[in-house]
């Protein structure tokens, strides 16, 4: 490397951290000025490192409503950290130890951290105009990445030049692996099956700067040798788990399992972690580290396709072994060393670093014990706490510079004050001092001109206190062998390392202009749904492949069809084919959302993502088949598919396989039989559970003049208890149902950040925006995705807003509906009391499932309730004062019967319904007549307005929809009069 100057002096960790404390001074003993410039770069590397938290938060669904990242920054999260945060600091502290190292001062290489830097403001400029999909997104980013890693590339390059070694040829595989990995996110390729290539980049980096800091330990014929190989396969690993991750996983996992175990057997570590101060915190660190990094090898290794797929969490916790496990803790540990070289300051070791590398571990370990368990929430906390490590870990770091600072001030006053001799003598003392610098600067010129004996002597002489002393003795007679051994092997470096650069960019190459064949997160996942279900459907058909073999002979022909997706229905949704021909499906979703396609017989492409493509491998046709799409309403929408067997006798031909459909779980159709519930069931129910809070709600974002409100829902799957005995899945705008009120005025503009974190394409209308075009702001959200969805609220109201995914109809009766009330730009008269009711229909499937689509298109439903639970309001009822005015604001959510809302022994003093008075103050607003009001108001699905009603004596006034069968099946509540 280029500090190689510097740094062959030392021997130990121990060594290079203390020579840190003497960073910043000139030969001449002058302390050198700050370097503002590299500060500035590493400031906004930091500030792409909060961003990326910021992103990790919202990701994790831990954020509520108090952050809102706008779109595509939370899918960004990874990038910024690898290449913005980390990548712009190893670019920075590269640039200068090349500089530092060479006599020709090379400035140039300040371009890595410099692209690095701009990569990191072309995502918040992209974001700020354009808000693009993260495909088209990541392009200028991405490319600007691209471009700094190559010039890193170059930087090594030249190191090597200068100095040939092992370590440099590793550092430079990690940089071009870290390119490679950059130009096809560019190309819009997944962040999930790119992580590998991302953190294989700072592995790399980590693992040769070991190398060379602790040269002195990787001692023998066969080590370095072994670390080339280890690497050049891991590398060569990395293009075969784009293309084929079922094998090339496993070969990731092994190889650089290999690399690990090598490093963790010749490191210093293992000796050294017993000592006290930096010594033994580096040790640890450094353990902890190879520890992690081996934990994600075995998922890699065992869980099929590395973890992708499926619920994700076996994955999430490979990356973030290697990231915050590996590649964090190696940071820590060397972190005394990094900044200083940067800053030009010293920042000796303090303990308060531990705090960052405890909170790392036990968030770790919560998310291994949450992938473990499948318990989200101990996942959650888990990544809560690894948060809490970043930020811990700037603050530590902050507050070791600034006690550095405050001393060196200090000791600065002390010395100014204690200043009171003549002019005479300060021009003496001055002499004196110069002459002690040149001292210093012949002293250290010596010692650099001497610094392999300086080497020799300090193996054969170790001070007694030095921590190292029993592994250097060790070390002591094969020291003199030691350039020999760092030397070996050199001369094939520079081809192996030609040909593995040759690899990457014929990857980058066909991959780039060709993403499909690599296989995306959803691919995978698919395939594991479909291996799933052969799996599971083996045995249940075997016994029907047997009855059947006599009936129809294999014809040995393979029929292939091609199906798409139009709108709400598969293209064709009717073919033939001959019995006993091997029938191919080649599934294209052709359509705006996620789809999937499932047989009768078990097979299924598992959850296809729009534009991509897929293979079903059907087998033998021995009979007509029916097939269809298993998202939640989508089968009672049309999308179904019928192979008819041509040729087959008759009883093969009419033989129906129905026994997957009626057992396994499909959303938005009913998979059993739904239990019964009667309304003292649900009431009793109500008893047990907290009431959804229907108090009026604080202006969203602020306060009344406030004009631009901003909110993030997080959009999810969760279950609510209905009875004792049957709970319902729901699907949810910020975690609730019905979703947050969000509160305004005529005027201001409305800023709601949508993050995707089910398992289902999603999106959302808002009604009280008239400036928002359809076609564009209610675009489908994709699981894992977010969007920001911006209007003006024109005109007051209480406007719902509700998912617009098809069938609307479904995603209302789960739960994704909300109301936004606008006020007018005068405020409306203070009441005593003021509420938000909002109406929904409940149409219960089998216990666990999600509505049952088919009882929706009866508008028959079996539950009708105020804010999302049956009778909730006479177990917890809303209360006034008697003699009071209560406002209630009312909204019909539907989606499909009326409301009739009314409140028992009471009168409407005040009835505003979609933009309009009917009564106001007790009188006619059209005939100005009086004292009039209003008994009930009329609401059809979607409308709303409110009502202000005063009631002079105390008691109990059930609040109903005054149809009665409805207010019978749980519209219906008490208001309390006290």
């Amino acid at each position: 490397m280029a500090q190689q100057d510097s740094k062959n002096t030392h021997l130990s960790d121990t060594a290079t951290a203390s020579n840190s404390s003497n960073s910043g001074m000139r030969q001449s003993g002058k302390r050198l000025p700050l370097p503002k410039a590299r500060i500035a770069l590493l400031i906004i590397a930091a500030l792409s490192m909060l961003v990326s938290v910021c992103g990790a938060i919202v990701r994790s669904n831990l954020q509520g409503s108090w952050l809102a990242l706008p779109s595509p920054l939370p899918d960004m999260h990874g990038a910024l950290m690898v290449f913005g945060f980390l990548g712009g600091a190893i670019g920075l502290e590269r640039a200068v130890a090349w500089r530092a190292g060479s006599s020709t001062h090379p400035v140039w290489g300040f371009a890595v951290p410099l692209f690095a830097v701009l990569g990191t403001i072309s995502v918040g400029v992209t974001t700020a105009i354009g808000r693009a999909p993260l495909g088209r997104a990541s392009l200028i980013p991405g490319t600007l990445w691209t471009i700094a890693l190559l010039i890193l590339c170059a930087v090594y390059v030249g190191v090597w030049t200068r100095q040939r070694s092992h370590a440099v040829v590793i550092q430079f595989l990690g940089a071009a692996v870290g390119a490679a990995g950059a130009a096809l996110w560019a190309c819009g390729l997944d962040a999930d099956i790119l992580s590998p290539w991302w953190l294989m980049f700072l592995v790399l980096t980590i693992i040769g700067e070991r190398l060379e800091l602790a040269h002195a330990a990787f001692v023998g014929p066969l080590v370095r040798p072994a670390l080339i190989t280890a690497t050049v396969a891991t590398v060569l690993c990395l293009p075969v788990s784009l293309v084929w991750p079922l094998v090339g996983y496993p070969l990731l996992a092994l190889c650089f399992a290999a690399l690990l175990v090598l490093m963790f057997a010749y490191d210093t570590a293992r000796k050294t972690w017993r000592a006290g101060g930096v010594t033994g915190f580096m040790g640890i660190s450094m353990l902890s580290a190879y520890a992690w990094g081996l934990v994600a090898c075995c998922i890699w290794l065992f869980v099929p396709y590395g973890g992708l797929g499926a619920d994700g969490l076996w994955w999430d916790l490979a990356v973030h072994a290697l990231a915050l496990g590996f590649i964090m803790a190696m940071v820590v540990a060397h972190v005394c060393v990094i900044v200083p070289s940067i800053i030009r300051r010293a920042m000796p070791f303090h303990p308060v670093l531990w705090t960052p590398l405890c909170v790392f571990q036990l968030g770790l370990l919560l998310r291994a014990l949450g992938t473990v368990r499948q318990e989200d929430h101990i996942w959650q906390l888990g990544d809560a706490i690894t948060i809490v490590g970043m930020l811990t870990l700037m603050a530590s770091v902050i507050t070791m510079i600034s006690l550095v600072t405050l001393r060196r001030r200090k000791r600065i006053a002390s010395r100014t004050a204690s200043q009171t001799q003549p002019q005479l003598q300060t021009h003496s003392l001055q002499q004196t001092q110069s002459k002690q610098q040149t001292d210093v600067k012949q002293k250290q010129q010596h010692q650099l001109q001497n610094k392999q004996q300086s080497i020799r002597s300090t193996i054969s002489r170790p001070q007694p206190h030095d921590p190292f002393v029993p592994d250097l003795k060790r070390h002591t007679k094969r020291s003199a062998s030691l350039p020999a051994a760092q030397t070996r092997g050199l001369a094939p470096l520079p081809y192996i390392s030609a040909v593995v650069c040759i690899v990457l960019v014929a990857t980058v190459g066909v991959i780039g202009t060709h993403p499909t064949w690599a296989m995306s997160a959803d691919e995978i996942s698919s395939a594991r749904v479909q291996q799933s279900a052969s799996h599971a459907d083996a045995s249940s058909n075997s016994s029907d492949a047997a009855s059947l073999s006599s009936a129809v002979t294999p014809t040995g022909h393979t029929t292939t069809v091609q199906i798409g997706v139009d709108g709400m229905a598969f293209t064709p949704n009717n073919i033939e084919v001959p019995a006993g021909d091997t029938l191919i499906i080649e599934f294209t979703n052709s359509g705006d959302q996620i789809h999937d396609l499932v047989l009768d017989n078990g097979v299924s492409s598992g959850r296809i993502s729009a534009g991509k493509h897929t293979t079903m491998q059907v087998g033998v046709l021995s009979r007509s088949m029916e097939g269809w799409c298993s998202i939640a309403g989508h089968r009672q929408m049309g999308m179904t598919l019928h192979i008819e067997a041509t040729g087959a006798p008759t009883d093969a031909a009419s033989q129906t396989h129905t026994q997957h459909s009626n057992t396994t779980h499909m959303n938005g159709t009913t998979s059993g039989t739904t239990p019964s519930v009667s309304s003292a069931d649900l009431a009793a129910q109500a008893k047990t559970e907290q009431a959804y809070h229907a108090a009026m709600p604080a202006y969203t974002g602020g306060d009344r003049n406030t004009t631009v409100r901003k909110a993030t829902f997080d959009i999810s799957k969760g279950m609510q208890q209905i009875t004792k005995n049957l709970s319902r899945e729901v699907w949810m705008f910020g975690g609730s149902q019905p979703g947050p009120v969000l509160r305004g005025k005529v005027g201001d503009t409305f800023e709601i950040t949508l993050v995707n974190n089910s398992d289902m394409d999603h999106s959302i209308d808002f009604h009280a925006g008239d400036d928002a075009v359809p076609n564009i702001a209610m675009t489908t959200i994709a699981p894992g995705k977010s969007f920001v969805y911006k209007f003006t609220a024109a005109r007051s109201g209480i406007w719902m807003y509700h998912c617009s995914s098809s069938p609307m109809s479904l995603h209302i009766a789960n739960g994704m509906t909300g109301a936004v009330i606008v006020e007018p730009a005068e405020p409306l008269p203070a009441v005593d009391a003021e509420y938000v009711l909002v109406e929904s229909e409940q149409y219960l499937g089998a216990d666990k499932s999600s509505a049952d689509a088919n009882k929706i298109a009866t508008l028959n439903p079996d539950i009708v309730a105020f804010n999302g639970r049956a009778f909730q309001y006479d177990a917890h009822p809303l209360t006034m004062p008697a003699g009071g005015t209560a406002r209630f604001w009312v909204l019909n959510a539907g989606p499909n019967v009326p409301l009739s809302f009314h409140i028992v022994g009471a009168q409407f003093a005040t009835v505003w319904t979609e933009g309009h008075y009917t009564v106001r103050n007790n009188t006619d607003v059209v005939t100005g007549e009086g004292p009039t009001g209003s008994q009930a108001v009329s609401f059809l699905p979607a409308q709303g307005g409110f009502v202000e009603v005063s009631i002079p004596k105390q008691g109990n006034y059930p609040i109903v929809n005054h149809v009665m069968s409805f207010a019978e099946r749980g519209a219906h509540g008490m208001l309390q009069v006290r």
